[in-house]
Formats: structure tokens, C-alpha cells, sequence
């Protein structure tokens, strides 16, 4: 008897632990499932890193050039309304100043007008009419009347013209004046993103030559875009047909001819390591005119991994140029192009930290010097 009450009361203390270490139990595994998440989560965030890191350096630059271009535009598009808005606000406020006068000059001859009314009583029209010796007279009389009521009525006319001019310019004004204001600050806000833009490119371009793997990998990604350009080329010459359209000799492609980066293998100025340049660098400044070094038809005009914004030149004989780093592009694929045509503009898009010039020329798709083909 006494050991079934022990052992009953063993259970119902049993029962009262579990109830009360229940909820315990239930918060800890709640916890441990939380920290479990949110150890997931970062895992997934340093793998997004990761895949950040290893991502293409042309791509970044790419995308980076596209949101500085957009930012570029967007702010040369405001920039061309403030001006807009502001040559309005010249032509208005003189428009309105020439209108002021001249509703001055009128309300004087008018107010005169109407006190001369008002002082010597209205003028009997009647008596006047009545009043000629003849019918000649009478026609006289009646013709200056006439002209008399029609100036009266014409200067009020103008006068009323005017003050509506007067009133609808000065409203245009405070509208201008309230836009220019609007404008203004829309610009400095796309000038931070151009800032922010040009900050971003040149951090993933001192990555791509002061860490040694974004380095390599932007190497090898210029050697891969270059192996592309030289199958381009050499598809393109097997489809051609026709006769060539250079003219076999060629000219600089900008006036300025200093070359800041030769030909061939140079030595990386960080790492000592070789690497193959494939053209020449010509020291050319920001948004100075590229020309074709002959004639010939635009095969490629659009951006190209580490040679940025490009344009490919197709000559005919197996000669093609290749001018890489533009800022702009004037032509587009299958465009004939004249010698000394300008095709772009200078600027430092790709693997480039500052404007230039890089130029090509490739012979059945692959490099050669293009020294032996320049005056």
C-alpha cells in the first residue's frame, strides 16, 4: 500500500518536471533553430560574396560604364532644359519689360483720354453732324467722328491686350523661375551619381592591377576577348565577297601620334610578371576624334570586354583595325567607312585608367604591329 503511494507520487512529480521544463525545452530548440537560420543565412551571404569576387571584371566594368553613361546623359538631358528654361526667362522678362512700357505709354494716353471725357462732358455726336454747312461737310465731319471712336477703341483694345500680356508673362516667369530651381537640384543629384559611378570603376580597376588574382583573371579575360575578335574576323572574311574596299595604306587614327604603350610583350608594373599587348596605346585626350586608318566596312561597334566601347574595321586583303577605350561611337556594324572618317571619340572605357587610344591592326584576325602599317 505504502509502496504504490510512493511510487504515485513519484509520477505526479514526474508529470509536474515535464510541465514545467516543457516550455524550457520548447524555447532552447526554438533558439537552437534560430541560430541554425541565421547561420544559414550566412553562409548564403559569404557564398553571394564569393560569387561576387569571382565575377568577370569586364562584366563589372560594363555594368558600371552603363550606369555612368545613363547618369552622363540623364544630367547632359537636365542640363539642356536649364539652359532651355533659362533663354526663355531672357526672352520673357524682356518681352514682359517691352510690354510694360508700352501698356505705361498707353494708360497715359488713355487715362487722359477719359479725364478730357469726363472734364468737358461726352462730345453729342448729333449736334456735330448737324451742325456742317453742306453735304460735303456733313461727310466730313462724320468720317473724323468715326476715326475718332475707332482710335478710342483700339487704344482700348490694346491696352487690355497688353495688360493680359503682361499678366501671363510674369505668370510664365514664376513658373520658369520655380523650374530652374527644380532642374538645379535634379542635376547635383546626377552629378553624385556620376561621382559615385566614376569612384566605383576606378576601385575595380586599382583591384585589377594591385590584387594579383583580379589581375590575372582580367588578363586572361583581354586574351579570351581578343581569341573572340580573332574568330570574328576570320568568320566574317570567309562569308565576304565582293572586292576590297581599302585603299592599302593607312593613317594615324588620331593627330596625335605620341604612343604611351608599344607593341608586344611589356612587363606588369606590380606583379613583374610578361604580359602580350596586342596594339599600340596613342596618347590621344578625352573626346578627341578617333578616324579610320583606311576605308572599309564597320564590322563590330559595341562594347567589348576590356577594350570598352570598340569599334572593328574590316579593310578587305585579310587587314583589319581595331580601336578600343572610346567614349562615344559614331558608326555602327555594316557602315562603310572613307579614310579619315571619324568613327568615335577618345575616352577610357574597359582596362583603361585613363584616356587613350588603343589600336590595332590584325592580319587574317591576328595581331600584328601596327608600326609597319602607319606613315
Amino acid at each position: 500500500m505504502f509502496s504504490s503511494k510512493r511510487y504515485l507520487a513519484l509520477g505526479l512529480a514526474l508529470v509536474m518536471m515535464i510541465i514545467a521544463v516543457g516550455p524550457a525545452l520548447a524555447n532552447e530548440l526554438a533558439e537552437q533553430q534560430q541560430q541554425v537560420q541565421q547561420q544559414m543565412q550566412e553562409q548564403q551571404e559569404k557564398s553571394a560574396q564569393a560569387k561576387r569576387k569571382v565575377e568577370s571584371v569586364s562584366d563589372q566594368l560594363h555594368k558600371v560604364q552603363m550606369e555612368l553613361d545613363n547618369a552622363q546623359g540623364d544630367y547632359l538631358s537636365v542640363q539642356k532644359k536649364l539652359s532651355e528654361t533659362e533663354e526663355k526667362i531672357e526672352v520673357n522678362s524682356a518681352v514682359l519689360a517691352k510690354a510694360e512700357k508700352s501698356l505705361s505709354e498707353r494708360g497715359v494716353i488713355l487715362n487722359k483720354r477719359i479725364r478730357d471725357i469726363y472734364q468737358n462732358g461726352q462730345l453729342n455726336y448729333l449736334d456735330v453732324l448737324f451742325g456742317a454747312n453742306d453735304f460735303g461737310d456733313f461727310t466730313t465731319r462724320m468720317e473724323i467722328l468715326k476715326r475718332i471712336m475707332n482710335k478710342d477703341i483700339e487704344l482700348i483694345v490694346k491696352v487690355k491686350a497688353e495688360r493680359e500680356l503682361v499678366l501671363q508673362k510674369r505668370s510664365e516667369l514664376e513658373s520658369d523661375r520655380a523650374s530652374i530651381l527644380t532642374l538645379k537640384q535634379v542635376a547635383i543629384e546626377k552629378k553624385k551619381i556620376i561621382e559615385s559611378s566614376k569612384k566605383e570603376r576606378e576601385a575595380v580597376l586599382a583591384s585589377a592591377v594591385s590584387e594579383r588574382d583580379t589581375a590575372e583573371q582580367s588578363y586572361q579575360e583581354l586574351l579570351e576577348t581578343s581569341r573572340k575578335i580573332e574568330d570574328m574576323i576570320r568568320r566574317n572574311q570567309n562569308k565576304k565577297q565582293g572586292p576590297s574596299s581599302g585603299t592599302g595604306s593607312m593613317m594615324w587614327p588620331t593627330d596625335v601620334t605620341e604612343i604611351t604603350s608599344p607593341y608586344g610583350w611589356r612587363t606588369h608594373p606590380i606583379f613583374g610578371t610578361s604580359r602580350y599587348h596586342s596594339g599600340i596605346d596613342i596618347g590621344a585626350d578625352y573626346g578627341d576624334s578617333v578616324r579610320a586608318a583606311d576605308s572599309g566596312v564597320v564590322m563590330y561597334a559595341d562594347w567589348m570586354g576590356g577594350y570598352g566601347k570598340a569599334v572593328i574595321i574590316e579593310h578587305g586583303n585579310g587587314i583589319s583595325t581595331l580601336y578600343g577605350h572610346n567614349s562615344e561611337l559614331l558608326v555602327s556594324e555594316g557602315q562603310r567607312v572613307r579614310k579619315g572618317e571619324v568613327i568615335s571619340r577618345v575616352g577610357s572605357t574597359g582596362y583603361s585608367t585613363g584616356p587613350h587610344l588603343h589600336f590595332e591592326v590584325r592580319q587574317n584576325g591576328s595581331p600584328t604591329n601596327p608600326m609597319d602599317y602607319l606613315p
